[in-house]
């Protein structure tokens, strides 16, 4: 059975929206509200270098950081503190230091896109292994308090069909449901075959929004294992992996007919 998590890092502006939603993502005045209350870790500084020497910094955070800055928007202080400070030994393990050292090599833009979800061509396999491992580590954590916030998973599948204003959306012995195509845009997950998972964020008794947020699979290996799209009677045939939209969308090959040919002696 498929194993979706969602994308385990973010950056400060998740937190700060998931904190004040009506708010400037980019705002200073709420990180440090979380900041000083231990509502937040503090991250995981990346340092970029290029040939020349030090070519730039940005900080990365663990996803728990959105669980527990929701926790702080609920009034419940404690909790936050504590979902902070899962988040905090997160980003102090060996994952993290991977995931560090792939991203200290990597273009701005695509360090960038990382952590918004985004794995680019060409990407070195540690940083699948490092997303990956931080993914299981985290849902562990999530697993060891099951009341971690408001918030909870409502839906975690793939997309399985591409139309002009919605995707479909698939998932393990369960029904599917439609997103519109946008929304699965905004999280980067709009192509056959990516993850999603859909958070339900609670606001009140009576309201709440529900956020696409990018996901990944823990345990996708690199290998392209002989899949065929007209196997329907391989389960795989209903949830294709990023290497079978690979595999599916490359060069054609010329068709060739074997005809048989009567030769007269």
């Amino acid at each position: 059975m498929r194993r979706i998590a969602a994308w385990p890092v973010v950056s400060r502006q998740r937190i700060v929206h998931a904190f004040k939603p009506g708010g400037s993502p980019g705002a200073e005045g709420p990180f440090r509200t979380l900041r000083r209350h231990q509502w937040s870790s503090s991250g995981v500084r990346v340092s970029r270098h290029a040939d020349r020497g030090l070519a730039g910094q940005m900080t990365v955070f663990s996803s728990l950081n959105v669980e527990s800055a929701r926790l702080a928007r609920s009034e419940k202080g404690a909790a936050a503190e504590r979902v902070a400070r899962a988040a905090a030994e997160l980003e102090s393990g060996p994952e993290f230091a991977q995931l560090r050292r792939a991203l200290s090599g990597m273009p701005l833009r695509e360090a960038e896109q990382v952590i918004d979800g985004v794995l680019p061509e060409g990407a070195p396999a540690a940083l699948g292994e490092a997303l990956r491992a931080l993914a299981l580590r985290t849902e562990q954590a999530r697993a060891r308090d099951g009341a971690l916030s408001p918030a909870e998973a409502a839906f975690a599948g793939w997309i399985s069909e591409v139309h002009e204003g919605y995707v479909m959306l698939a998932q393990e012995n369960g029904p599917a449901t439609l997103l519109p195509r946008w929304m699965a845009g905004a999280a980067h997950r709009d192509q056959l075959g990516a993850l999603i998972v859909l958070v339900a964020d609670k606001f009140h008794h009576a309201s709440a929004v529900v956020e696409a947020v990018p996901a990944i699979d823990l345990e996708e290996t690199a290998e392209v294992h002989g899949f065929s799209p007209f196997g329907r009677g391989d389960a795989r045939a209903l949830r294709i992996t990023a290497d079978d939209v690979r595999l599916l969308a490359g060069e054609p090959q010329p068709l060739r007919i074997m005809v048989p040919v009567q030769i007269d002696s």
